[in-house]
């Protein structure tokens, strides 16, 4: 028996050693973090507006929702956002130009507007996110901030780099990770304690035109402890967009004014 039970820690011990093996650092003064940071930078600027359909599901403490909707996002902070039912109808409109929102439900004919609030998402979609850290994720370019510059990076087995990112005393606030295409797959942001704030994953990667777009996305907030996932289809990049598409008209004119027409 004493023998068995060396052998089953010798094994444990194995096991962990292999796994902690799995991501490597990679030495000073290697390359290949900068260039994919800089690369990705050069795609992630060219990318400014989209439109497409997409699938919603939210799913945490006490949620459980899914939803069909239009997306139609420009940087850095118009939105608008058509929520769908079953049979395709119009259940809500959220439409922001960038300091101020308008939300049309179809239910009471309603129409609410004020200034932009960082939890308007989460009240109207459960989704904890400001809308423009959304807009970026639905981009699937989330910009780097300028005041920081890479600490250190690691290589998973499967040559996927992970590269932390922090200020000029050396404090991590992001992680980033890509593949060995240099596609982005993972975003990472922590708060003052070190703990994430949120992250994001990207997944599904498919050509638009020359461009490799991520149709689906991942995102996980700590703070409600809440996951969602948007599913895109039927996307087009940087559209040419009608001027008045992020607003609404009056109350009794009905939500599809600056309709989704190009």
């Amino acid at each position: 028996m004493r023998r068995a039970a060396c052998l089953a820690l010798l094994l444990l011990a194995a096991s962990g050693c292999r796994s902690a093996a799995t991501r490597l650092p990679l030495p000073e003064g290697d390359p290949r973090p900068q260039a994919m940071l800089r690369a990705w930078q050069e795609s992630a600027d060219a990318r400014h507006a989209l439109r497409g359909n997409a699938r919603l599901a939210v799913d945490g403490e006490g949620l459980a929702v899914r939803a069909r909707q239009i997306l139609v996002v420009e940087r850095p902070s118009r939105l608008r956002v058509e929520v769908q039912g079953l049979l395709s109808q119009t259940i809500a409109v959220l439409v922001t130009d960038g300091p101020r929102y308008q939300l049309f439900r179809a239910e009471d004919g309603s129409l609410e507007s004020g200034e932009v609030r960082p939890d308007l998402l989460w009240q109207v979609a459960s989704l904890d996110l400001t809308p423009e850290q959304a807009i970026e994720l639905v981009l699937g370019a989330p910009r780097l901030d300028a005041s920081l510059a890479p600490v250190r990076a690691s290589q998973t087995a499967d040559g996927e780099i992970s590269i932390e990112l922090g200020d000029a005393a050396g404090r991590v606030w992001e992680r980033r990770s890509f593949d060995v295409q240099g596609l982005l797959r993972g975003v990472e942001r922590l708060g003052d304690d070190g703990e994430p704030i949120w992250s994001a994953r990207f997944d599904q990667y498919q050509p638009l035109g020359s461009v490799p777009f991520a149709h689906a996305i991942r995102v996980e907030a700590a703070r409600r402890s809440a996951r969602a996932e948007l599913v895109l289809s039927g996307v087009e990049l940087n559209p040419v967009l009608p001027a008045d598409i992020f607003r609404l008209q009056p109350a009794g004119s009905g939500p599809r004014a600056g309709g989704m027409g190009g």
